[in-house]
């Protein structure tokens, strides 16, 4: 399990904008390996590796350069924890839905 520390945080409004745009990024990057994960051949795609390897390729798609690489494979490794939170629900006999 992993543990997040929560510290109140009192930006600027330049500093509170850059927040956003990057939370932004990420919320699609997100959306995208979703999408790759749902639309894409299963043989090409289908695990948390595989999609670091196309994050180069998204970075000049759609992602500002300015966003780090290692925060992108932390979204993209975010997805697959959630996928396997869900099939461990549902292996338990509760009805889960898919991931939004």
């Amino acid at each position: 399990m992993e543990y997040g520390h929560r510290y109140p945080a009192y930006p600027t409004q330049e500093v509170a904008g850059e927040l956003e745009r990057h939370i932004d990024i990420h919320r699609q990057a997100y959306n995208y390996t979703r999408y790759e994960y749902e639309n894409v051949d299963a043989d090409n795609i289908g695990s948390t590796y595989k999609h670091h390897y196309r994050l180069p390729d998204w970075k000049d798609q759609f992602v500002s350069s300015e966003v780090n690489s290692k925060a992108l494979q932390r979204t993209v490794t975010r997805f697959y924890d959630n996928l396997d939170g869900l099939s461990e629900q549902k292996q338990n006999g509760r009805k889960v839905g898919k991931l939004r």
